[in-house]
């Protein structure tokens, strides 16, 4: 029989994908909305766009990191090894979910970051 952590982690395997694919999806979300929202930026002459969209973006990357955080959590929050079994395949892809959104997280924010100092029209 489960314990309890390996059991809340088995009743959720789809929080575990989540967590891979949250982050990447918001990171090709701010890229491809901060490429779409650039000549309406020009345009207006506004910035605000693009910074919502750096936020929002990096909000749901960080939702992603918190998932796969949470689903480590729940199965002992212990460096997965191999022989662990089932709950080290889970701790695998807990752990790699939450690096995979921290990466991503770090992508947005670089790609954000030079929206505060360089102008859309260049």
């Amino acid at each position: 029989m489960a314990s309890e952590p390996d059991r809340g982690v088995l009743l959720h395997p789809l929080m575990l994908w989540l967590g891979w694919v949250i982050g990447p999806a918001a990171w090709a979300l701010h890229l491809l909305g901060s490429y779409l929202l650039v000549a309406r930026a020009c345009e207006n002459g506004v910035m605000w766009m693009l910074h919502a969209t750096t936020l929002v973006t990096l909000l749901l990357s960080l939702a992603g990191a918190a998932m796969a955080w949470r689903q480590w959590g729940r199965a002992g929050r212990h460096w997965p090894g191999s022989g662990d079994g089932e709950a080290g395949r889970m701790r695998f892809m807990a752990v790699m979910g939450l690096l995979i959104s921290a990466l991503s997280a770090l992508l947005v924010v670089a790609e954000g970051v030079p929206n505060f100092f360089l102008g859309p029209c260049l």
